[in-house]
């Protein structure tokens, strides 16, 4: 039992019912119910219950009241609660109703809402619940007992209030007499006593008004007197002070002359420290720019030296070592044989016929237009015969060494024949040739 918290639910095995502790508010309606007379009457009332759930006394948790209201209660909706309440407490103020007569309950409502409260109090605590308040709103009866009762009532009432009404009329009257006759012998002495009141209070004021003249001329006269003494006074005052003002400005200006004489010297020695301390600085600054440009000579200076003596190094080094190239070649030459020397350059013939035709095997196709008496075949082969005999002027032209030349002096006088012939070769220098094209694809 969880009252008032928040609590979790085992879906699968648990099931919660919940019973509010709130308070209810029932309308108890007993309609045709007998007095004890037999007189039918019905009666309406309102009635306040809920749940014993705290003690009176600390407001602690009546568990036991609650267990009780669980017990009766617990699984049953709101109706159902609500007309269970009803039905009993319908039946309990009914019953008292058989126990009074129509007089009674006319007159003293609050003695029959009390005996209700007092005889339904035990049945509500065995159910768990707790009668907060009852109250009775209306009476009826359908044979119009009760409003003949009030007729006569009301009857009785006017009478006596009739009887009361004159009785203090009468009376009334008799006060307002002796009222009026007290008033005014009361009026008559208090007229007297007035006029004399007023006569001496007329003396007093005239005595009072003469004292009062008298005193406002003396407070006149002593206010211009002081009035006249503090003007001097104050012309005195205002004189010492304006002396005392123009001191003070004069001690001022003096002080201000000595505190500006004194920082125009603190501005001066400032200054001609600023100028001494900008032209050591500049002078430091234009030092320092001659040393990095004496240094920065300096290294040029010595990169130069360094650079052309390398040059120079590497120049004599490969002077010398073509010399001693060509010395050796000398020398191998003048060991040569006449045969040697030939045979070298024939040896080369092959060579440098491949590399002239090397071209010709990367070609994929040819076509040759040549004129009668010739063949494709001859053709290119005069062709490269041709080339071979102009390699003695391309080396010329290109190294300015003469091939023929050196194989003359080599091999004696047969090679005058060759000299001669040496400008080109022998046939077909100079002669037109039938005009080849080749197409590489």
């Amino acid at each position: 039992m969880v009252i008032g918290e928040c609590a979790f639910q085992k879906w699968f095995i648990e099931s919660v019912e919940i019973l509010s502790l709130e308070l209810i508010t029932l309308s108890v309606k007993s309609v045709e119910a007998e007095t004890v007379r037999g007189v039918r009457v019905t009666v309406s009332g309102t009635c306040q219950v809920k749940v014993d759930a705290f003690t009176h006394d600390d407001l602690s948790q009546n568990l036991p009241q609650i267990t009780l209201a669980c017990q009766h209660f617990l699984g049953k909706t709101s109706d159902q609660v609500h007309q269970a309440l009803l039905r009993t407490l319908e039946g309990h103020q009914r019953q008292i109703l058989g126990t009074l007569t129509v007089e009674e309950l006319y007159k003293d409502r609050a003695a029959f809402s009390q005996r209700v409260r007092e005889h339904i109090k035990e049945d509500l605590n065995n159910m768990g619940f707790a009668l907060v308040s009852y109250t009775v709103n209306q009476v009826l009866d359908s044979t119009g007992y009760m409003e003949a009762l009030g007729a006569t009532q009301t009857a009785l009432v006017k009478r006596e209030a009739a009887e009361g009404e004159s009785k203090n009329m009468s009376e009334a009257k008799k006060r307002v007499a002796e009222n009026e006759s007290s008033a005014n012998m009361a009026e008559a002495t208090y007229r007297a006593e007035a006029h004399v009141g007023v006569a001496m209070e007329d003396e007093k004021r005239a005595a009072a008004d003469r004292d009062l003249a008298i005193k406002k001329a003396a407070y006149k006269a002593e206010v211009n007197h002081a009035e006249a003494t503090a003007a001097v006074a104050f012309d005195i005052e205002k004189a010492r002070q304006g002396q005392t003002v123009v001191r003070e400005q004069t001690k001022q200006r003096a002080e201000e002359a000595l505190v500006m004489l004194d920082v125009q010297g603190t501005e001066a020695l400032t200054m001609q420290k600023q100028k001494e301390g900008v032209s050591k600085a500049m002078l430091i600054e234009e030092k320092n720019k001659a040393e990095a440009i004496r240094a920065k000579a300096d290294a040029k200076a010595h990169e130069i030296n360094q650079v052309g003596v390398a040059e120079a190094a590497a120049i004599l080094a490969k002077g010398e070592a073509e010399a001693k190239v060509l010395e050796l070649r000398g020398d191998a030459f003048q060991h040569f044989g006449n045969a040697a020397v030939v045979q070298s350059i024939v040896d080369k013939l092959p060579d440098i016929a491949r590399e002239i035709a090397a071209p010709l095997a990367k070609t994929d196709k040819m076509v040759f237009i040549a004129g009668e008496g010739g063949g494709a075949g001859s053709r290119l082969t005069q062709d490269v015969g041709n080339i071979l005999a102009q390699l003695p002027e391309t080396v010329e032209a290109l190294t300015g060494v003469d091939i023929t030349k050196g194989l003359e002096r080599y091999l004696g006088g047969g090679g005058q024949e060759r000299s001669a012939g040496s400008n080109g070769p022998a046939a077909g220098k100079g002669s037109p040739l039938p005009r080849s094209t080749g197409k590489a694809n």
